[in-house]
């Protein structure tokens, strides 16, 4: 893990490039919950009679969600973040503290480390780390056992594209 308690939050608006909708049955609450995992509330823009209709999350640059009141269909949704330099065992508490369902943080075979959350209407994150530690064995991994078309990462040992 990290030193780092929490990701500084962009507050700047910007096109976002990609981002997720949450449909949430309790807004506030919903709120609360994500910003145990380092979430801000960016913008509240209300609806009929004045109540919000659209709360906006930010948690670091282009990892923003947008969450609506209404009914919500658990597990439909499911999104990764990565964490940065965020220390993954204290947003696990923090979460476990606003009354979250929290997996983790656990190791992953492909060289992270993961916290997963729900939220009270089923919607899942992941935030994700790479292990800095064995970044050496992950590196041989990626060599040994990954194909495709993609380029590997600067300072590796294998080709610029593999098969």
């Amino acid at each position: 893990m990290t030193e780092k308690n929490g990701p500084a939050v962009d507050r700047s608006i910007y096109a976002m490039p990609m981002f997720v909708n949450l449909v949430v049955s309790d807004l506030t609450a919903a709120e609360t919950l994500y910003a145990a995992a380092g979430f801000v509330k960016l913008a509240t823009i209300p609806g009929p009679g004045g109540l919000p209709a659209l709360v906006h999350l930010r948690r670091e640059r282009f990892q923003d969600i947008l969450m609506t009141r209404g009914a919500a269909v658990r597990g439909t949704v499911s999104v990764s973040f990565a964490a940065g330099e965020t220390d993954l065992d204290d947003v696990a508490e923090r979460i476990r503290a606003a009354g979250g369902d929290v997996t983790g943080p656990f190791d992953t075979p492909w060289f992270t480390t993961d916290v997963g959350f729900a939220d009270a209407d089923g919607n899942t994150v992941t935030l994700t780390a790479p292990r800095m530690v064995d970044q050496a064995a992950a590196q041989a991994w990626v060599n040994d056992r990954i194909t495709g078309e993609f380029e590997a990462p600067e300072g590796s040992a294998s080709g610029p594209t593999r098969d």
